[in-house]
């Protein structure tokens, strides 16, 4: 049995080999349950798939995946850390574990919950650049205030442009497709939107930790909504922005390594 586990929750969209900084920062092993291998899951963004999938049933399948250790955490990046959060209300109060990070996941809760007709064209495009961006390995920073105003078809002309002019994409890369891109990344956006918002949560049962990176998907300011569920809850900033931040192995590390530390001395 291993002496510490920081369980994992990754909800796709990267792959999750982007923790494999942090398998070799931490001073734990690393379980990585990632939820794109659940086939409900990645058919739910098609218009007829899914429609058994729930935030329930997602913590679930997490639930069946943990691996008995003397000493753990969870933790779940976006989407994976409300899951993450789902799956402590149902275990026994003897296999909780002794603390859960959430990296950049919004809580929820009622003035947090959204649908697709919330969000702007300018907040889908920064937020797809940084997508774009993580996925190919670089860096894709666009002019201040450039996308503002823009429909989503100009708009995507200049993510293409910045994109191709910081080597992201190949110069024969065309609008229509980076549009197919755009259109399977909103897909999942979505997808993620509409489970947490149909999902009741109940109280905390473990303390928590909120990691924001300098650019999140919501510039309000404090913890996102997980005030409103956790009494015990720590908020801390890394760098990057939503995507981004899974590079910042040391940081998130070093975060792990003190709620394990702080949980055993209590």
């Amino acid at each position: 049995m291993p002496a510490d586990v920081v369980v994992m929750v990754h909800p796709g969209a990267l792959p999750a080999t982007s923790y494999a900084g942090l398998a070799e920062a931490l001073d734990a092993e690393l379980l990585v349950i990632d939820l794109e291998r659940i086939p409900a899951y990645r058919e739910m963004m098609l218009c007829d798939g899914g429609q058994d999938v729930s935030v329930a049933r997602l913590a679930r399948y997490v639930v069946d995946r943990l691996v008995p250790a003397r000493s753990w955490l969870m933790a779940g990046w976006s989407l994976g850390g409300v899951v993450a959060y789902a799956a402590t209300a149902s275990l026994p109060d003897h296999q909780l574990p002794r603390h859960l990070v959430v990296l950049d996941s919004i809580a929820p809760v009622p003035e947090h919950r959204r649908d697709a007709s919330d969000f702007t064209p300018e907040v889908l495009l920064t937020w797809f650049a940084g997508y774009l961006a993580a996925k190919r390995g670089g860096r894709l920073e666009l002019p201040a205030g450039v996308l503002r105003g823009r429909d989503i078809g100009t708009g995507l002309e200049v993510v293409l442009r910045e994109a191709i002019r910081v080597g992201l994409v190949w110069p024969d890369v065309s609008v229509a497709g980076l549009r197919k891109v755009f259109d399977v990344y909103l897909a999942g956006l979505f997808r993620n939107v509409d489970l947490t918002a149909a999902y009741q949560a109940e109280p905390a049962r473990v303390p928590m930790t909120l990691v924001r990176p300098q650019a999140g998907l919501l510039t309000t300011p404090g913890a996102l909504g997980w005030q409103r569920l956790a009494s015990t809850l720590s908020v801390t900033r890394c760098p990057g922005d939503h995507y981004s931040m899974l590079r910042e192995s040391s940081v998130i590390a070093g975060v792990i390594r003190d709620r394990l530390a702080l949980a055993c001395s209590s």
